[in-house]
């Protein structure tokens, strides 16, 4: 049974996208161990700061990664195009929306990072907000789709 999961568990981590599962459970679960700990002491202290900062490295490091998603996105908004003619004209519509805020999120949030590394001069805020309301309308769109 534990080499069946070792096993499992290696193929996940060689993929890109079962890396990220892994990478965001963890980043996930970090943040609500040290949310749920920090109530017994300062959140800056101890183990719930310790956890919270792991989860803001993995974090950032899921940003860094996404730098390289913009290709696979405009190629799969370019395979789907305006969607399959048998599919529900709705579906499609809120489809093809869907795509065009993924399509934005990446520039917004790869401008943000890169304000914040320094990489270019300017405030980051309104970039890390534009991406965040991206994220959400794309969110938003799938639950509707």
């Amino acid at each position: 049974m534990a080499a069946g999961a070792l096993g499992a568990l290696v193929a996940a981590l060689e993929s890109y996208r079962g890396r990220d599962r892994v990478v965001r459970a963890l980043c996930y679960g970090c943040q609500l161990a040290g949310g749920a700990l920090a109530g017994t002491q300062s959140p800056a202290e101890g183990l719930p700061g310790s956890l919270l900062a792991v989860s803001a490295q993995l974090s950032s490091c899921r940003t860094v990664l996404r730098l390289l998603d913009d290709f696979a996105m405009l190629s799969h908004s370019r395979a789907y195009g305006l969607g399959p003619k048998d599919e529900d004209a709705l579906v499609r519509g809120l489809s093809v929306l869907c795509n065009v805020a993924d399509q934005l999120y990446y520039p917004c949030e790869h401008i943000a990072w890169a304000a914040d590394t320094g990489v270019i001069r300017g405030c980051s805020q309104r970039w890390w907000a534009a991406s965040t309301a991206l994220w959400g309308l794309s969110l938003l769109l799938g639950t509707l789709r």
